[in-house]
């Protein structure tokens, strides 16, 4: 062999090969005795060294050992396709309409009132919200969000004085009827303000979303500071909320008053059957009174109702056809058309609202 690199190569005695020194070499064969030798090995030795070793035969082959997969690996491996095929698409929900966010997301609040939709409310907020009964001191240590007040009408005097006037700004009100005169009285006419129409049949009970046919992205409606908040929380147990202005938030607000008002003393009048009755065998009659009310609203406030009021109130009712009938907290419902007619009537005009004041004098509930 030749050197190179400052080494030499040597031909060894039985078919080896010594290469010493700093060079690299290849050697496959060598020629040794007039016949072919194939190299079948090689090691290192001590001094630096490389033995090569070898043969007249060629070396054998190793037989490559095909390693087979488990059964359910080459099944997954014969038809990818077919099982990428058979997984069901996950569907995706609307945005902002009960989308799976976790309770640790939600603004802790303070909730008064302890009944069922003070429940359900705190049970959205994961067990972060300090919840309060009725006369219950308010906690100096209150977290700094919203404070959902879930009381009756007849005792909101008796709550926002339990608080301290500090925290008035962050009062979250979802009384039914009309709240805007108390509200000015109080000076708390910015106030955070919602119109629910979701329904808690019992205590404990998760809520149902009061959607109908002709509004199935749902009614309840939300306006003020904490809005964003509040909507976010019933987000979070599949309700629908609408955040909205005012303004829009005043039209929503005179239609539920027009609809617990024209419910109510329509069935009332007749027995105190349910809104499905009232639905099914007194339309007619439920048609009137809405149109009247819905004539005071927009002759004293200026309010200009979308297409198909009726319409749209009929099928709430629909949706809640099992609810009991009565003229409740008159002060805050039939009370507020009732004032208008006397107002009217005290100027020398004519009532505006007739068919009800008729239905009210006959049920007895005009002091």
């Amino acid at each position: 062999g030749g050197g190179g690199g400052g080494g030499g190569a040597g031909q060894g005695q039985g078919g080896r090969l010594v290469v010493r020194g700093s060079g690299t070499r290849r050697a496959h064969c060598v020629k040794a005795s007039a016949a072919l030798k194939y190299c079948v090995g090689k090691e290192s030795l001590q001094d630096g060294s490389t033995l090569f070793k070898f043969s007249d035969e060629p070396p054998k082959e190793e037989p490559v050992v095909k390693e087979e997969p488990a059964p359910a690996a080459a099944a997954a491996a014969a038809a990818p396709a077919a099982v990428e095929e058979a997984k069901p698409k996950e569907m995706s929900k609307p945005k902002g309409f009960g989308g799976n966010k976790a309770a640790s997301a939600i603004q802790p609040a303070v909730i008064i009132g302890a009944g069922r939709v003070g429940q359900a409310l705190a049970t959205m907020g994961g067990g972060k919200d300090v919840v309060l009964k009725r006369g219950d001191p308010f906690p100096a240590d209150a977290p700094a969000g919203p404070i959902i007040v879930c009381t009756r009408n007849d005792v909101l005097d008796q709550v926002i004085f339990s608080i301290p006037p500090g925290r008035w700004a962050d009062l979250v009100f979802l009384q039914n009827g009309v709240l805007q005169p108390w509200l000015e009285k109080q000076g708390l006419q910015n106030s955070t303000q919602m119109l629910a129409y979701f329904a808690v049949a019992k205590l404990g009970e998760d809520p149902t979303d009061g959607k109908t046919d002709l509004n199935p992205e749902g009614l309840t409606s939300i306006t003020g500071k904490w809005a964003e908040s509040v909507a976010a929380r019933l987000h979070s147990a599949g309700l629908s909320c609408h955040v909205l202005s005012k303004e829009e938030y005043d039209v929503r607000m005179y239609e539920k008053l027009i609809w617990i008002c024209s419910f109510m003393v329509v069935g009332a009048s007749h027995g105190g059957c349910t809104v499905g009755e009232v639905c099914s065998s007194h339309r007619g009659q439920l048609a009137d009174i809405i149109d009247e009310l819905a004539g005071v609203v927009s002759s004293n406030y200026g309010v200009t109702f979308p297409p198909r009021l009726v319409d749209r109130l009929y099928a709430y009712g629909q949706s809640v056809a099992h609810f009991p009938t009565a003229v409740k907290e008159f002060q805050w419902r039939n009370g507020f058309f009732y004032d208008l007619s006397e107002k009217a009537q005290a100027s020398g005009q004519e009532d505006p609202a007739p068919r009800h004041t008729k239905l009210l004098t006959a049920l007895n509930v005009l002091a």
